[in-house]
């Protein structure tokens, strides 16, 4: 862990050097769209040739959808106390994500025109969980319950299969928990593209969530705009600010739970002092398996250099970072916490690590990531919702309206902007004419 004292003048440099290169592999541009390419030509063919290159060498048609047997068998079959698990953090999640829903609105306006807000969600999303470092059910659920809380119809999902074209069983009972009855062998930009363009077997999606390698994230670059995305998450990080009342061990362990995210996840330390750094670096030692040397590449540690006053430096370098989690481990640590304008989650006081957050506490673990809590937001309710505008106009307001609309179209040129409301203006409508049929 690489200790350094830090300055004001030096946060923008500092978390420069944090972020990982920008990725700019055209090969892959190029892979992705050769793959997104042949799927919207040729459909299941294309997604069973390049599901037996990347992952099942035996891969059919017929084989690219779990039976729905499967998914039932895999539900019995997991242990009582993970779906106990499982079914506290749907729990959870369902009670946090329900406070985002909007209601509808409807009022009348300055000069009686109607107007109003429908908030309408999605009518089929598509779910990417990955494969690789481990099993993800925690990503299913995470990613089910704030489109289920939206009123999303149905949600399908997209899982790689292993050479064998067996997926985990515990993402199988996830899907099954959370009521999904489709889920389908199939990774990487050829799942992504399947979803977005739809194929023979795959249907098409209005909204493709859920994380994902490079491939699966440049697949989802291209194909926006065509469907709907959540976001594109770069690699996982961690900024700790902690003081002397924070226990080591636990900061420690916090920052390596950060390594078990894989390449290119970062882990940083905002403490009082030197002297908590070290005493960080020292529990980083006791807690690995092996020495410092082999441990999280992207660890780094701050405490304030001479004349800096550590609670305003350490609110600079969270809010130009802008973390992905940020845990605050003060002595006042909800003093803190109006400090912080830029972070993905905040999780308050040394009892608060990440790990609940990612799991079972109830706010989403999909988060922005890169610094992009700057001007994004967590997955949400409103991921999975439009908002439709509503305009009813009336006699009196087309009359008090027309004349400020007349004079903006004719300032750009648009004649019959003006045109199609002087004709409204000008005469009574259906209904004032209606009544004065009847009268006649």
């Amino acid at each position: 862990m690489n200790i350094k004292a830090l300055t004001g003048a030096a946060v923008a440099a500092e978390v420069s050097a944090l972020r990982p290169e920008a990725s700019s592999d055209r090969r892959v541009a190029e892979v992705v769209a050769g793959l997104l390419a042949d799927v919207r030509v040729r459909g299941d063919q294309a997604l069973v040739e390049a599901t037996r290159r990347f992952d099942w060498p035996q891969a059919t048609v017929a084989g690219l959808m779990v039976p729905a047997e499967d998914l039932e068998a895999a539900y019995r079959e997991t242990d009582a106390q993970t779906v106990v698990a499982l079914e506290t953090a749907r729990e959870n999640l369902t009670f946090f994500h329900r406070h985002e829903l909007t209601p509808d609105w409807e009022e009348t306006g300055p000069q009686g025109q109607r107007l109003g807000i429908r908030h309408l969600p999605v009518r089929l999303a598509g779910l990417y969980v990955p494969g690789g470092l481990g099993a993800y059910a925690s990503t299913v659920v995470m990613n089910a319950v704030p489109a289920l809380v939206a009123g999303v119809k149905e949600l399908v999902v997209c899982t790689p299969p292993g050479p064998d074209g067996s997926v985990n069983r515990t993402v199988l009972a996830a899907a099954r928990l959370m009521g999904i009855r489709r889920v389908f062998r199939l990774g990487g930009a050829q799942a992504v593209a399947a979803l977005a363009y739809g194929t023979e077997t795959v249907p098409r999606v209005d909204l493709v969530c859920g994380p994902g390698n490079a491939y699966v994230m440049e697949a989802k670059r291209q194909v926006y705009g065509s469907v709907g995305i959540d976001s594109l998450a770069g690699p996982s990080e961690v900024l700790v600010v902690a003081d002397r009342t924070a226990r080591p061990e636990w900061v420690a362990a916090d920052l390596l739970a950060q390594e078990e995210h894989g390449a290119g996840a970062t882990g940083v330390l905002m403490a009082e002092s030197e002297e908590v750094c070290s005493s960080v670096r020292l529990a980083l030692d006791r807690l690995r398996d092996h020495g410092d040397g082999d441990g999280l590449k992207g660890l780094a540690a701050f405490y304030p250099a001479p004349g800096e006053d550590f609670l305003p430096l350490a609110a600079l370098l969270v809010n130009t970072y802008a973390p992905e989690h940020l845990e605050i481990q003060l002595a006042d640590s909800r003093g803190f916490l109006p400090l912080v304008r830029s972070a993905g989650a905040v999780f308050v006081g040394h009892l608060t690590p990440t790990a609940f957050g990612d799991y079972v506490a109830g706010s989403n673990h999909v988060l922005p990531t890169g610094g992009s809590a700057r001007f994004s937001s967590p997955l949400s309710v409103n991921t999975f919702m439009r908002r439709s505008s509503m305009v009813e106009m009336t006699d009196d307001a087309v009359r008090r309206l027309t004349p400020h609309l007349a004079r903006i179209a004719d300032s750009e040129g648009f004649m019959y902007h003006r045109v199609s409301a002087e004709l409204r203006a000008g005469g009574a409508g259906p209904e004032a004419e209606a009544s004065t049929a009847e009268c006649s």
